[in-house]
C-alpha cells in the first residue's frame, strides 16, 4: 500500500487514549470459548437474567403489527417524554416538563451526550473510583480531563465530602455520581448526599447522577435530587429501562435536566442517532404511563437478587485470602483479592501479578468469568455480577475456591 493510501487510514487523534471495553471484551472471550464447547460460567454480564415483562414485550408487538416503524420525533414522542417526566418528578420530588427529557439509546447514550453537549477542552469532571468502565473514555471524548478521586473499602467505595473537596479546581465541569454503584454495589445515604452537597454547594460544577440501578436497592434508597432539589438547576438524572424492567438489548435510556442542556444534547442526537427504535420506546411506554403496574414484577426480581447476593458473599468470605463488603443495591460484589497475588495458586502453582492475570487465570484454569477491579479504577479487586442462577453462583464460587485454594 502507497504512504498515500495509508495515510487515508488514519484514525483520528481523539482516539489515541480510548481503552476497549472490559465488560464487553470478556463477553466476547467467553463467547469463543462456549463456540468451543468449554463450560463457561459467567459473572461478567451486567444485564438482569430475568425476561421482559409481558406486557411491555406485547406493547412492542402490538407497535409492529400496527405499523408503529417510522421515524419519533428527536428525543422520543411526546407521549414518552411526558410520562417519563411524571415518573422523574414522583421520584426527585421536582418538577419536570417533557421538553427536559431525551429518550436515549441506553443510559449509556444519555451519559455520553451529557459529556459531549457540556464539556470542552481543558474541562475537569470528577470521577470516584471504582467507576463505571464507560465514564472516563466518554469523557476524554469530550475532550475533557478525567480526575479521578479515590473510594476505597475504607469508606465503603463512596467518594467523602473531604476527597471531593480536594478534587474540585475551577476547571471543574461536572461531578459524576453512581448510586447504587456499578462496580460495588455501594448506595450513598442522605447524609452522605448532604455532605457532599455541602462541598459543590460554592461550585459552578454540573452533577451528572447516574440512576440506572435505582430500582434494584436491599435498603433504604436515598436520591440525590430528594436531598438537595437546590441542585435540580444543574444536575442531569441519568436513568433507564435497561435494569429495572431486564431490558438491556431494546437500548432505551433517557436523560432529565436543565431545558437548554436537554436542547444541546437533543441537537446532538439530530446528527447522530435521531432517537431510540420506535419499537423500543412504544414498548417502555407501559412502564412509564401509569397503564401497566410492574411493581410486583421487579419486587420478584430484586428478592431473587438479594438472594442470590447473600449466597454469593457467603461463599466469596470463605475463601481465604478474598474480602468482601455487602453492596446495597445492583447485582454487583467487588471482592478485594489482593491476598491471591503474589502466591501460587491451585495444584497449578500459578502467581498472579495483578488482578487482570487472576482474572485471565479464573477463565483459563476454573472457567468462569470475572473482571478485573483494574477496569473500573481500583486494580486488586474483581466485579462478580449475580445476575445468573443459584446453581451457576454455587458452582462458580466452587470452581473459584478449587482454583485458588492451595
Amino acid at each position: 500500500m502507497s504512504d498515500i493510501h495509508a495515510s487515508a487510514l488514519r484514525i483520528s487523534r481523539r482516539l489515541a487514549q480510548l481503552s476497549p471495553s472490559a465488560t464487553v471484551g470478556l463477553g466476547g472471550k467467553i463467547a469463543a470459548l462456549r463456540a468451543r464447547g468449554v463450560d463457561v460460567i459467567s459473572f461478567g454480564q451486567g444485564e438482569p437474567d430475568f425476561a421482559t415483562p409481558a406486557v411491555l414485550k406485547a406493547a412492542g408487538i402490538a407497535a409492529i403489527e400496527k405499523n408503529l416503524t417510522k421515524y419519533t420525533p428527536v428525543g422520543g414522542p411526546a407521549d414518552l417524554r411526558a410520562a417519563i417526566a411524571r415518573q422523574v418528578s414522583a421520584a426527585t420530588g421536582v418538577e419536570y416538563g417533557a421538553a427536559q427529557i431525551s429518550v436515549t439509546t441506553g443510559a449509556k447514550e444519555a451519559l455520553f451526550l451529557a459529556f459531549m453537549a457540556t464539556c470542552d477542552d481543558g474541562d475537569e469532571v470528577i470521577i470516584p473510583a471504582p467507576y463505571w468502565v464507560s465514564y472516563v473514555d466518554q469523557v476524554r471524548m469530550a475532550g475533557a480531563t478525567p480526575v479521578i478521586v479515590t473510594a476505597g473499602p475504607e469508606v465503603g467505595f463512596k467518594v467523602t465530602a473531604a476527597r471531593l473537596a480536594g478534587a474540585l479546581s475551577p476547571r471543574t465541569r461536572a461531578v459524576v455520581l453512581n448510586s447504587p454503584s456499578n462496580p460495588t454495589g455501594a448506595v450513598y445515604s442522605a447524609a452522605e448526599w448532604r455532605a457532599l452537597a455541602g462541598v459543590l454547594h460554592d461550585s459552578a460544577a454540573l452533577i451528572v447522577t447516574d440512576e440506572i440501578y435505582d430500582a434494584i436497592v436491599y435498603s433504604e434508597y436515598a436520591r440525590w435530587l430528594r436531598v438537595a432539589p437546590e441542585f435540580a438547576g444543574r444536575t442531569l438524572v441519568v436513568n433507564g429501562a435497561s435494569k429495572a424492567y431486564a431490558m438491556t438489548g431494546w437500548r432505551m435510556g433517557y436523560v432529565a435536566g436543565p431545558l437548554p442542556v436537554i436542547e444541546a444534547i437533543k441537537a446532538i442526537q439530530s446528527h447522530s442517532t435521531t432517537h431510540t427504535a420506535s419499537i423500543t420506546q412504544a414498548a417502555v411506554l407501559p412502564a412509564y404511563d401509569g397503564s401497566a403496574d410492574l411493581s410486583g414484577e421487579v419486587a420478584m426480581m430484586v428478592a431473587a437478587f438479594r438472594e442470590r447476593r447473600d449466597v454469593i458473599v457467603e461463599l466469596l468470605r470463605e475463601v481465604p485470602g478474598v474480602e468482601v463488603q455487602v453492596p446495597d443495591g445492583a447485582f454487583y460484589v467487588f471482592p478485594k483479592v489482593r491476598g491471591l497475588l503474589g502466591r501460587p495458586l491451585g495444584t497449578s502453582g500459578t502467581v498472579c501479578a495483578t488482578d487482570d492475570d487472576l482474572a485471565a487465570f479464573l477463565l483459563d484454569a476454573a472457567h468462569i468469568g470475572v473482571v478485573p477491579g483494574s477496569a473500573f479504577g481500583m486494580p486488586g479487586f474483581l466485579r462478580l455480577s449475580y445476575a445468573t442462577s443459584l446453581d451457576q453462583i454455587r458452582e462458580g464460587m466452587r470452581r473459584f475456591a478449587a482454583a485458588v485454594g492451595s
